[in-house]
C-alpha cells in the first residue's frame, strides 16, 4: 500500500514482514590483543564467521577495524556487585584490515596500554591491556519495517535512539542484504501490551549504487500492491 504525501520527495509504502539489523556501538571487555585479532567478552550472542566492527578511540583518532569471529562459546561470570551468575560470551576475533596504515596506529595503542605479554599455543604474541572501555563493537539490534520510501522508513525498534545519530544499516529484502546509513530523525515511545517499543523514524543517508538498485527494484513490486 502506497501513501502520497505533496510534501515528500518519494512515495512512501506501508509494509508488513519487512525487517533488518541497526549496528550501534555496545561496551566489551578485551581478555587480549595482538595486531592479528582479539579474545573477547560480551553479554550479546557473537554469530560464527559473521564480521563485526570495532571502533577504538585512541588519542584523538577513533580507529575502525573489521573483525571475523572464528570461535565462540557460552560461559558464566559472576556480576561485580553480587555472586549472581550470567551468561557470557566469550569469541575469538580476527581482524581483516590491519595490513595498513591501521596497523601502526593499532600497535601504538597496544604499546601504551599493554599491562602483559604472554604466547598463544600458535606462537602468537598477545597483550592484556587497560582501557579496555575505549574499544566498543556494533552490534545488530532487530528492527521492523512499518513504512519505506527511497529515502527513508519507519521502524519498530525495542530500543530508543539518540536523534542525529548515524548507524550502519542491514536492510532484508527478499533474499538480498542492502546496505545503508542512517540518520535517526525521530523516536517516539509507544506503550504495547506488555512491553515499551518506539516508532523510530530513520532518513537514508548514504547508499552504493547497487543497494539503491535493490531497494528502487523492491519498491517496483508494491506499486499495485
Amino acid at each position: 500500500m502506497s501513501e502520497n504525501n505533496d510534501n515528500r520527495r518519494y512515495r512512501r509504502y506501508v509494509v508488513d514482514g519487512i525487517h533488518g539489523n541497526l549496528l550501534y556501538s555496545s561496551d566489551l571487555e578485551v581478555l587480549n590483543i595482538s595486531i592479528e585479532g582479539a579474545a573477547i567478552e560480551t553479554t550479546k550472542r557473537l554469530e560464527l564467521n559473521r564480521e563485526y566492527t570495532f571502533k577504538i578511540k585512541y588519542k584523538d583518532v577513533n580507529l575502525t577495524l573489521k573483525g571475523r569471529v572464528v570461535w565462540a562459546i557460552l560461559v558464566s561470570k559472576e556480576k561485580k556487585d553480587s555472586k549472581a551468575a550470567i551468561p557470557v560470551y566469550r569469541a575469538g576475533v580476527a581482524f581483516a584490515d590491519t595490513l595498513s596504515e591501521k596497523a601502526n596506529m593499532l600497535l601504538d595503542f597496544i604499546e601504551e596500554n599493554k599491562i602483559r605479554t604472554f604466547e598463544n599455543r600458535l606462537g602468537t604474541v598477545r597483550f592484556k591491556i587497560t582501557k579496555t572501555e575505549n574499544i566498543k563493537i556494533d552490534l545488530p539490534h532487530r528492527y521492523k519495517v512499518k513504512k519505506i520510501s527511497l529515502a527513508g522508513m519507519l521502524a519498530e525498534t525495542e530500543y530508543p535512539l539518540e536523534i542525529d545519530s548515524h548507524h550502519d544499516i542491514e536492510l532484508f529484502l527478499n533474499d538480498s542484504v542492502v546496505n545503508i546509513v542512517g540518520r535517526i530523525a525521530n523516536c517516539e515511545k509507544l506503550q504495547a501490551e506488555k512491553t515499551v517499543i518506539y516508532d523510530t523514524g530513520i532518513e537514508f543517508m548514504q547508499m552504493s549504487d547497487r543497494d539503491i538498485k535493490l531497494l528502487e527494484n523492491y519498491l517496483e513490486t508494491l506499486e499495485d500492491t
